[in-house]
């Protein structure tokens, strides 16, 4: 058997987690850009572009009681923001921070802390949830919201705004792009999942459309940078989304975009350690968010300060 490597380090997720024997799970109509199943390659580099991200943190898991109840939680910030790359340089954004008190079991409570001179409110969020699990997704799905927010609101402004992860549904009428790092299934048959291996940098495969019932988007693989010799055929290769909303042309006027696009903004193994697919704007946005997030040892110590005040004697 002959190895290959997956170049993303061990402690991360692997980019390519398509488990054995995975089959296509949802519709898939993988003639709408042409029937002739083969690579397409990059004519479109243009001009400026925006790139949206988020990232959030969990500061603290709670627990509480209510009517014999217990009643799971947690306190947690996020962070959304944007780079705006043209003409050769790259600027920062808008970022948005927001702190929230979510509570499983419909229970909302709010909490502010003091961090010397400084407060720091946590806003209320209730949801019928009530495990750690679930008032987790409530923290990752606002994040997602807020991308869309500042995505939508880009899209009325550039003509081309890419969203790192999953394109959120609200956005599926915009000119958003959705750049998907990891690949998680094929969507496609075999004999046609095959090109991707075989896709050289700036090229992408046809467009192929995901039927669902509440999000149509169309989709296609793309190349950011030629993988070496002895990685996985695969590394380097990302995912892109597009709503259905904005009908196959202007999907197709995207999709070139992209390709043309993307591979300018590979990261290097030297700067990035999930190089190439983490986006060099995305990677500055992500270390930029964290920074305006705060300490995470003194917010940690001000929650449990705060909580000491409360407690019954």
């Amino acid at each position: 058997m002959r190895l290959k490597l997956d170049p993303w380090p061990a402690e991360f997720d692997s980019p390519l987690a398509i488990e054995e024997g995975a089959s296509v799970s949802r519709q898939v109509d993988a003639t709408v850009e042409s029937a002739q199943w083969a690579a397409i390659p990059s004519t479109n580099a243009g001009a400026a572009c925006c790139f949206v991200d988020g990232v959030r943190r969990v500061e603290a898991r709670v627990l509480g009681e209510k009517d014999g109840v217990l009643v799971h939680g947690l306190l947690g910030s996020l962070a959304a923001g944007f780079v705006r790359a043209a003409d050769g340089v790259a600027q920062f954004g808008e970022v948005h921070v927001s702190r929230y008190l979510i509570l499983g079991k419909g229970e909302a409570q709010s909490m502010e802390l003091r961090i010397g001179s400084q407060s720091l409110p946590f806003d209320a969020y209730a949801t019928e949830h009530n495990s750690p699990d679930g008032v987790l997704a409530e923290l990752q799905s606002l994040m997602r919201m807020a991308e869309a927010r500042i995505a939508e609101q880009l899209a009325t402004q550039d003509a081309c705004v890419f969203v790192d992860g999953l394109s959120y549904r609200a956005t599926g009428r915009f000119d958003v792009i959705g750049v998907i790092k990891r690949i998680l299934e094929p969507y496609l048959q075999p004999a046609e999942f095959a090109l991707v291996e075989t896709l050289k940098k700036a090229e992408r495969t046809p467009l192929f459309r995901i039927i669902d019932g509440t999000y149509e988007r169309y989709s296609c693989f793309l190349r950011l940078a030629d993988p070496r010799p002895f990685e996985h055929p695969l590394a380097g290769v990302v995912r892109i989304e597009i709503g259905a909303a904005v009908g196959i042309e202007r999907a197709q006027a995207l999709a070139a975009l992209a390709a043309g696009m993307l591979p300018r903004f590979a990261s290097s193994p030297m700067r990035d350690p999930r190089a190439p697919q983490n986006l060099l704007p995305v990677g500055a946005l992500e270390q930029e968010m964290r920074r305006r997030m705060g300490d995470t040892i003194l917010i940690r110590r001000a929650i449990e300060k705060r909580l000491h005040e409360q407690r019954d004697w």
